[in-house]
Parts: C-alpha cells; structure tokens; sequence
C-alpha cells in the first residue's frame, strides 16, 4: 500500500483513543502492511508490536503478553491458519483477526472455525480495519465483563448456598429440641385431662383443651419442618410400606380434622367403596396428605360448605388407585394454579387476603405422593371450588418390585453392600397344604416379625399364608434371620398346633450375580403360588 494511504490513515485516526491500551501483535510478511496496520493500532493509542511470520509471531507470544493478533493468511513456513490454531490453543483469551486476499484458499467459515475472532479482505481501507479493531476490543472487554459478572454471581451462589445450609440446619436442630419437651407438656396435660392429677373444673377443663389443640398446632408444625429439612438435604421422605386399607387411613384422617370441620359446619362426604383394593403405602404419610388436603378444603371452604373424597377408578396400567378430594371452597387463581406445589408459596385463596401457613403443606403432600410413585395435580376455578386428584399403588408384586425391591437394591449397589430376600410360609402339617392364619393370629405374627428385624428392612405379608422380609444383609444373615423366625413363631405360641414354618431366602450377588437375573428371580418368587 502507497504512503499516501497511510497519510490518509492518519488523518482518520488522530485524536482517537481507546480507554483502555491493547497490545497487539502484527503479523505479515510484507513490511508496508505491517507499518500501515501497526500507524493505524498506534494513532488509536494501543501499543503495537510487529513479526514477520507465524514462528516469529509464536515466540513473541511465548515471551510477552497480548491482548490482540492481526495475522496475515498467506505467509511462507507457517500460515496464518496454523499460527491462529495455535495461537488459540495456547492463548484462549487471544483475539485474532485474520487478513488475507480475495484469491485466498481459505474462506470466513474456515478461519473462524480454526479460532479466529474476526477476518478482514486484503486490499482493506483505514476505516474497515478501525472497525474490525474496535469491534474485537469490544468483545474482549464483553468478554471479560462477564466473566467479572459470572465469577460475582458465583461467589454469591456459593454464599446463598451456605446460607441455606445454615438455615436447613438451624431449622432441623431447633425442630428436634423442641420436640422432646414439647412431647413432655402433651404427655402431662393429657394425664390432667384424664384425670390422673384429680378433678378438674370446667374452666381448668376448657383452658387444659386450648392448650392441647395449640400444642399439637406446634407439634404438626415441628413435623414440617423436619419433613422440609429432610427434602432441602436432598433426603427426601424415607417411607415405610405396608398393605394398608384404603377406607381405614382416611377414617383416621378425618378423625384429626372432625372438630375443626364442625367449628365452620363443612360437611364431609367419604365417598370410599368399602370393597377397595389394597394399596401399598406409608400409613402416616398418607394419612398426612389426607390431613393436609382436606385441611386446607376446610381453611378456605366458607361455613356451609362441602368437602369430598372418592376414587376414580385405575389407573391406565391398573397398577395405582386414582382418588380425588374435592371441595366447595374459593377456588385458585389462574395464575397461582401452576406454583400451589412450590416450597412455600402462599397465593391469595381467601375471600378477604392471604391465610397464613408455612406454605409447606402442599409441596410434601407431592413429595409423598411422588414417592409412592403416583402423581399429583389440582383442578380449579375461582369461586368453583377446587378438586386435588392423586393417585396411589394397589398393593401387589408389581408394587413391591417398584417401591421396595428396586430402591433397596440400588443401595445395596452404591453402598457395595448384599440384598437378601426372605420368604417366610405357613404348611399345615394336617392336610399338607399352605395354612390360612385367622385375622387376629396373623395381626400378632406380623407384629412379632417386626420386631425381630432391623427398622430398616421391610415386612411384607401377603394373602394370609406368607410373609417376605427384605434386608440388606447376606445370604448366611438372611438364613439365621428365617431360622429364628422358625423358632420364634412355632415356640412362642403364635401359631396354632400342627403349622410348620418354612422359609426360602433369595440373595444378591452371593446366590445371583447379574442384578437383571434377580430381578427376574424376585419377579418369580413374589409370583409363587
């Protein structure tokens, strides 16, 4: 290029300077482009440094920092393709403008994709490099602005994740110890109201009763709490599964809420078939989310209204009971509809403002229903009512693979630790057949072999005739565990004269080494006749 050009160059620039000084290294293999690229980066006030080609330019930027590379395409020994591969690699930081001309083997595509920042056609006015120069040291201080921001807002993750762990562990500390006195005040103010402490008046009746509800107002509270600890710790709600009657886990539910239903005279209709199949679930936590449910049907049913609970039939693969409790209430808002699940969220669904509550009800209700396996969703319109439809799993081999076999063998994996099955048969020694046990013999034997093992593991009886018991333990453990149960059953006056008991154990890996071969196998054996 003619040193007119680079007259016009100055002409252009003077007086123009960049906030910040850029060192930028010049790399052609022709002396006049290398002086009018390096008059125009001086004029715009950075500091320039020249090479006159890729392994000069290499080492100078082994020995010296750069903020800038303007490379030329077409040089002898090394390219500028190469150099900018390498130059990339080395330095990540590096912004690199290739220039080369119109005939040049390589395109934009192919020197961006090698790492170049941007790319600039030989011949070029002063303009068009001022442009491609201040762009890159735009996106050099983008760049590094957002890594000052991103690094800011990480500190300040790390922070708020401390925080929070303080907060979890503040609240689960302070919910155990004030449990245990808690427990004590309900303890002495029930043996009062029994009279124990002798006669009692009516006010000291009245005022005992007060105390008592707002007791166990603080002792459900301390509850959630814990039940928020445990989920916030990634814990989650450990579950304990049973067969459980589906009609007798509500009646108890209503049974807690029956005189807070009749202080607003709410009506509640369980609709339940008597003849429901058995589910598979932790009575508590069902219980708990039949309490937090129609719980709040009532806190925001006006007086008079309606709260009711019924099934919807099975589910599509028949292995969960679908339910729905439905209430006359104020209904939710569009709007807060999506979040009534959300860790404490509270929305406006009252007639005259927000009802206070720690906004933890709903969000464990999901996490119990989830971890039973089922789902959880609400319907509602505002002053229509709103209906929570959840299902829950019918009590059968499929369930307890799901719920039961398959969590506690992937524990036994993460914690290189066997699994063993236990299945525990009744024979009449009279007819040499399987003997049925009458209700009440086999409410005692189940309590008996609850107690024997550890919390734990899990006891499963099935059709009257068998018991399973499942146990992270070996195959040699698992065989002691039958054989006192053997002794334990037959010599403590259990079970009634001529029944034998008989045991089988399954184990993983001793006796089955591939997990899918004993998930086959636990299929069969809970399949047995």
């Amino acid at each position: 290029m003619s040193d007119e050009t680079v007259f016009d160059a100055n002409q252009g620039v003077k007086g123009e300077t960049a906030a910040k000084k850029e060192r930028v290294l010049v790399v052609d293999d022709e002396e006049p482009v290398r002086e009018m690229v390096g008059r125009v980066i001086e004029l715009m006030g950075h500091e320039v440094i020249t090479a006159n080609d890729g392994k000069q330019a290499l080492d100078l930027l082994r020995t010296a920092p750069f903020t800038i590379l303007v490379t030329d395409i077409k040089m002898p020994e090394m390219d500028g393709v190469e150099l900018t591969k390498l130059a990339r690699s080395e330095f990540p930081d590096l912004q690199i403008i290739c220039m080369t001309g119109h005939a040049g083997s390589y395109s934009y595509t192919d020197v961006v994709s090698h790492g170049a920042s941007d790319y600039i056609t030989k011949p070029f006015s002063i303009d068009e490099m001022k442009a491609k120069l201040n762009r890159v040291i735009r996106e050099k201080t983008l760049i590094h602005e957002l890594r000052r921001k991103s690094l800011e807002l990480e500190r300040a993750n790390q922070e708020l994740m401390r925080l929070d762990q303080l907060k979890s562990t503040f609240i689960s500390s302070v919910s155990h110890e004030l449990r245990t006195p808690l427990t004590v005040i309900k303890e002495f103010i029930a043996l009062m109201l029994e009279g124990h402490v002798g006669a009692l008046s009516e006010d000291q009746r009245e005022y005992l009763s007060i105390a008592q509800k707002n007791i166990l107002r603080l002792t459900n509270l301390i509850e959630t709490l814990l039940d928020f600890s445990r989920i916030e710790s990634g814990k989650g709600l450990k579950l304990k599964f049973e067969p459980v009657r589906l009609t007798e886990v509500v009646e108890d539910g209503l049974l807690t809420l029956s005189q807070q239903a009749e202080g607003k005279q709410i009506g509640i209709e369980n609709l339940l078939e008597p003849d429901l199949p058995m589910l598979l679930i932790d009575r508590n936590r069902v219980i708990e989310v039949i309490i937090n449910l129609v719980g709040n049907g009532i806190k925001f049913t006006p007086p008079g209204g309606k709260i009711r609970i019924e099934t919807r039939g099975l589910s599509e693969n028949r292995q969960h009971l679908r339910l729905v409790v439905s209430d006359t209430g104020v209904g939710i808002a569009p709007e807060d509809l999506p979040k009534i699940f959300d860790r404490f969220y509270q929305g406006q669904r009252t007639e005259g403002g927000m009802i206070k509550g720690t906004g933890l009800g709903l969000a464990i209700t999901k996490e119990v229903i989830e971890g039973h396996g089922g789902t959880i969703y609400a319907e509602s319109k505002p002053g229509a009512g709103t209906s929570f439809f959840f299902t829950l799993p019918i009590f059968g081999a499929a369930s307890v693979l799901d719920l039961i076999v398959h969590p506690m063998l992937e524990e036994a994996e993460r914690d290189k630790m066997p699994f063993s099955i236990i299945r525990v048969e009744f024979w009449d020694q009279r007819t040499k057949r399987e003997a049925l046990i009458t209700d009440e013999t086999w409410k005692a034997v189940i309590y008996a072999l609850q107690k024997m093992v550890r919390s734990v593991d899990a006891v499963i009886p099935f059709q009257k005739n068998k018991i399973f018991v499942f146990s992270l333990t070996h195959r040699k453990l698992a065989k002691e565990i039958g054989e006192r149960i053997q002794v334990k059953l037959t010599q403590g006056g259990y079970l009634p004269k001529k029944t034998a008991v008989r045991f089988k154990t399954y184990s993983y890996p001793e006796e089955v080494p591939l997990k899918e071969d004993f998930l086959k196998g636990c299929r069969d054996l809970l399949r047995e006749d």
